[in-house]
């Protein structure tokens, strides 16, 4: 594992300006396919994660992180292409919502069936 590595581009990072939530997140790929794969020859990484099981959003952004890590360790790297999908949120049907109502308790149940029927806001019923 290239901890030493790994460590010098958090603080790379830090430097940089980038918030503590990206420099973690990144961090944490990073070592995630330490584990896996020699982090540091770009075409293991590449292979890795043509056969990972991770959606292709989640591949994008490790692969963002990767060319980040990559320019940082002065190593060539070509990025390979994910496409996000974008998929629609979860909406339930009436009869959920109904569901989920009839197995609350009187005070809760009363105030979604008010936001159901009216379609208010909790902060405007």
């Amino acid at each position: 594992m290239h901890r030493g590595e790994i460590a010098g581009f958090a603080l790379w990072l830090a430097k940089g300006g980038y918030k503590e939530s990206t420099i973690r997140s990144a961090v944490g790929a990073l070592k995630a396919i330490a584990k896996r794969t020699d982090l540091l020859e770009p075409e293991d990484v590449k292979g890795y994660l043509a056969r990972a099981k991770l959606t292709d959003g989640r591949k994008e952004t490790i692969v963002t992180y990767l060319a980040r890590f990559y320019e940082f360790t002065h190593i060539p790297f070509q990025k390979p292409r994910y496409n996000r999908v974008d998929t629609l949120p979860f909406i339930p049907t009436e009869a959920e919502i109904d569901a989920l109502i009839a197995g609350l308790g009187k005070k809760s149940a009363t105030f979604l069936q008010l936001i159901k029927e009216t379609a208010a806001r909790p902060g405007e019923a």
